[in-house]
């Protein structure tokens, strides 16, 4: 439409309208109006105008055709993408508000016992320090009693795990309210375990140190009777002491106890969990949300910069059919039929005009 210029549709608008031409200057000569006055139809300069304003349409439409192959797909792929980000969360979200339940239920019991006089933690870790303390004890006594090093130290390291470990399930037997069967008889066995142990280390030891002259052990003089006596006092102490921390330390139904603790730090570490994926699922919604919206204004200014560009084409036609219609009326001295219509305007596609947002099957919908 650039050889439409306003100079030359005025100029036309004037040639048309009058009744004369020139055959020569300064001669004139008669010809028909254009247009006629009785004429209805538009004039044919302003069809060719409208035409040509249409032409350039086509040829922006095409462009914009050309451009939302990309700019479509990249929307889609956003709408997409966005869709499974939220049906991620949703699902998280739920889980996490699952795990929250169980969480409160768990937490509900496990608040509701009664904890036991020492911490289990505790418990274990002064059962190790008995273990380890018991050591050295039985390494200085089997010494005296005249044991080699590396006998002495598999013995001294046997009742280091033997007593501390008999210990804790005999005090955790008495502290039992409900005691069933296994528990009576470790409170039978256990006892009589630690004495034959040590009965029997002490019968042996004595047995083959019978002859054995008097020790000298840190300035005090003992023999090995006397050490061996000693021996089953201290391994006894230091039983005692292990079944009165195990005691302490162990629930009057350790049973229930430890399946309510298990589930309680199981849905401890799930709920844990399920928050964790769930606000992890949250960014990634955010992210998609910023990348569709992204992707959705990219495709509205684009499409919306391209209306612009068309709708300034159609009102240069529509300008340049008033120029000429406007010149044509000051040469003339009737108004034609065709004038007293409402002039003609470019035709814009309407597919063009409402962006498609659909996105096979997807949510989209339609926008103007």
């Amino acid at each position: 439409m650039h050889k439409y210029t306003h100079r030359l549709v005025t100029r036309k608008g004037k040639k048309d309208g009058r009744n004369w031409k020139y055959i020569f200057w300064p001669f004139k000569s008669e010809k028909p109006i254009e247009p006629k006055p009785d004429q209805e139809m538009p004039p044919q300069f302003e069809t060719e105008i409208v035409k040509a304003a249409e032409n350039d349409v086509a040829k922006e439409a095409e462009k914009w055709k050309e451009l939302d192959q990309k700019l479509k797909p990249r929307y889609c792929q956003a709408v997409a993408a966005l869709g499974n980000a939220r049906k991620k969360h949703l699902k998280e979200s739920e889980e996490a508000d699952l795990a929250k339940t169980e969480f409160d239920a768990a937490k509900g019991k496990y608040e509701e016992l009664t904890m036991p006089a020492l911490d289990a933690k505790w418990r274990n870790l002064w059962l190790i320090f008995i273990a380890i303390a018991e050591f050295p004890l039985n390494s200085i006594v089997f010494g005296i009693l005249g044991s080699g090093r590396l006998e002495t130290y598999i013995i001294s390291a046997g009742l280091c795990v033997a007593i501390p470990l008999i210990a804790h399930f005999f005090g955790q037997s008495i502290r039992q309210e409900n005691k069933n069967s296994t528990d009576i008889i470790l409170m039978i066995t256990m006892p009589v375990t630690i004495l034959l142990i040590l009965g029997a280390i002490t019968f042996i030891r004595a047995k083959y140190f019978e002859a054995m002259v008097h020790q000298d052990l840190i300035g005090i003089s003992i023999t090995p009777t006397q050490m061996t006596i000693l021996f089953i006092i201290i391994n006894i102490a230091i039983f005692l002491v292990a079944v009165m921390v195990s005691y302490e330390g162990s629930h009057a139904d350790k049973k229930r106890f430890k399946t309510i603790t298990s589930r309680y730090k199981e849905a401890m570490k799930r709920l844990q969990k399920e928050a964790t994926e769930a606000i992890e699922a949250g960014t990634e919604v955010a992210q998609a949300e910023q990348y569709f919206q992204q992707a959705r204004q990219h495709r509205l200014k684009s499409h919306e910069k391209f209306i612009q560009a068309i709708k300034t084409i159609v009102d240069g036609g529509e300008w340049l059919v008033s120029s000429y219609r406007a010149a044509n009326l000051r040469v003339r001295k009737d108004i034609p039929k065709c004038f007293k219509q409402q002039p003609q305007s470019p035709a814009i596609p309407e597919e063009l005009l409402i962006l498609d947002w659909e996105c096979n099957g997807q949510a989209g919908g339609k926008e103007q």
